[in-house]
């Protein structure tokens, strides 16, 4: 069943990193932009802790080319440089007040927003339950919409509503993540997107389950 959206005036898709917005939205950031909808993108983390043994990628290098490849990948679905918003939570150590405090101010930014979406409390990273707890208790004139990107495998429970995508044009932006697809090779510690993630991800379904 397709979530019934109805008429949008402005969404807010929250990722905890760099990318989750792919992961777990592209499809429906797309269709919204079809509509209509003013698209905001938020990134809560600054991505950072992907790959901490790099020297060749450094803190600082690593946040800015994982913003680029944000930047580029939203691009292509059509968002625009000025809706992208960075909010520099440190990578891994974020807490649920750290990310009150920062999404607040963003949404008190964005005038006629109806629609929130983000990570759902069940998701198995902490920084991405972080997000989805602040989520609950803030914006609640808005609808909140939850996706999961860890484990990658299919929401099963509550209201749940599915999206059909295109699945080879999701897993090409998914791909111009270069940083978590390998491209870093000096540290052997570090997070890679593995291929039978990269085909979860890329699914031809995007599932969501309403929040609120």
């Amino acid at each position: 069943m397709r979530p019934h959206l109805g008429h949008l005036r402005g969404a807010l898709i929250v990722a905890p990193h760099p990318d989750d917005e792919l992961i777990g939205a592209a499809g429906l950031i797309a269709h919204l932009l079809r509509r209509g909808t003013s698209v905001h993108v938020a990134v809560a983390t600054d991505g950072a802790a992907s790959h901490p043994n790099s020297r060749k990628w450094p803190r600082r290098r690593l946040i800015a080319a994982r913003q680029m490849e944000t930047r580029r990948a939203l691009h292509r679905l059509g968002v625009m440089p000025g809706s992208i918003h960075f909010l520099g939570l440190p990578d891994g150590r974020t807490t649920v007040d750290d990310c009150r405090r920062a999404l607040v101010r963003e949404i008190r930014r964005l005038p006629r927003l109806d629609l929130i979406v983000g990570p759902t409390r069940d998701d198995a990273h902490p920084d991405h339950r972080a997000v989805a707890i602040a989520l609950e208790t803030t914006a609640r004139h808005a609808r909140l919409l939850g996706y999961r990107v860890w484990p990658p495998q299919p929401i099963r429970r509550g209201h749940l509503s599915t999206l059909p995508v295109a699945s080879a044009a999701k897993r090409s932006l998914i791909r111009l993540h270069h940083t978590q697809l390998g491209h870093i090779r000096d540290d052997p510690e570090g997070f890679q997107i593995m291929p039978r993630e990269l085909d979860a991800f890329s699914r031809p379904l995007e599932r969501y389950v309403w929040l609120r």
